[in-house]
């Protein structure tokens, strides 16, 4: 009895620490991923890290855009063009250039900001 007691508690404590091994594997991964994104691959300079984020965000946006079909294949890759042409390492004028390039997008998926009331038989993009 006490060696079937013995294999049990020896089976049960390898069971155990199978989880916890790859807990343990996936939090050092997920940490190389945090230190990875700290080093050069984002810049140091707010300004242009702000910049990186918000062109990600467009692109994600150009992409979503194409899958839901409110763009077409060809409205995808000259925006994805524009997206790729900008250099956020270039802080304010990036911005500029991503947010143009943001509202680009907004007007070709019909999203954009209209002015009017509609009483003159339709609305119109601003800008």
């Amino acid at each position: 009895m006490r060696s079937f007691i013995a294999k049990i508690v020896a089976a049960a404590s390898i069971l155990a620490a199978i989880p916890l091994s790859s807990a343990y594997a996936v939090h050092r991964h997920h940490r190389a991923q945090v230190d990875t994104m700290s080093t050069a691959s984002v810049p140091a300079n707010p300004e242009a890290r702000a910049a990186m984020e918000q062109l990600l965000g467009v692109k994600q946006g150009i992409r979503e855009a194409r899958e839901m079909g409110k763009i077409t294949q060809d409205q995808a890759r000259d925006l994805m063009r524009q997206a790729d042409a900008i250099q956020p390492t270039r802080g304010r004028s990036a911005i500029g250039q991503i947010n143009q390039l943001d509202q680009r997008l907004q007007n070709a998926s019909g999203q954009g900001t209209y002015i009017g009331s509609g009483g003159d038989g339709g609305y119109y993009p601003n800008g």
